[in-house]
């Protein structure tokens, strides 16, 4: 009688189990899909026309363009801070150019050719990803501020994006006044 007992409980649970669990996986999957948040994605990009870009934007990419005629322009949102791209054809090929909607540089990048990346970059990138590999080498020049200040009795140093994000911060116990000097 043992073994038959055992076995119509182990029965009973499985039905009672299936019947309830059933709805409390389906109660709570209803509530994992209620408490999520509908977020934005981090980063989005759309083609915009001249038009569409700031005076001030547009301007900062014309500078920067010089005499090159910008073919595309785009809007990004990039850690919840929007941003204006430009680009045109350069010596080596594709230049984009990214700048907040007040005209701010935030980065450069344009196509270079292989012999004008420094040979310790290639090394490490043919170690990488093999000599036969096909490369498309970018030049990134990227905009970023530095600033020092006491807080206390320490030094500080923070590094900055155009967009006030911070990129890196440090501090030191007892920083020397003549630490950096001539830096700026």
């Amino acid at each position: 009688m043992g073994r038959a007992h055992l076995l119509e409980t182990t029965m009973k649970n499985w039905t009672w189990l299936r019947s309830r669990g059933g709805v409390a996986i389906t109660l709570l999957g209803g509530l994992m899909a209620f408490a999520q948040v509908k977020r934005a994605p981090l980063e989005q990009e759309r083609k915009v026309k001249e038009a569409e870009v700031p005076k001030a934007a547009l301007e900062a990419l014309k500078k920067v363009a010089d005499k090159a005629t910008i073919t595309e322009f785009a809007e990004e949102i990039e850690h919840g801070s929007k941003f204006y791209e430009g680009s045109w054809n350069g010596p080596g090929g594709n230049v984009d150019c990214l700048v907040t909607e007040s005209g701010d540089l935030v980065e450069i990048e344009e196509i270079i050719s292989a012999d004008k990346v420094p040979a310790a970059a290639r090394a490490a990138v043919e170690k990488e990803a093999g000599k036969d590999a096909k490369l498309t080498w970018e030049k990134k020049t990227v905009v970023m501020y530095e600033v020092h200040y006491e807080k206390g009795d320490k030094g500080q140093e923070m590094i900055l994006t155009p967009d006030g994000r911070r990129f890196h911060e440090e501090g030191d116990e007892k920083r020397d006044k003549n630490d950096d000097e001539g830096d700026e």
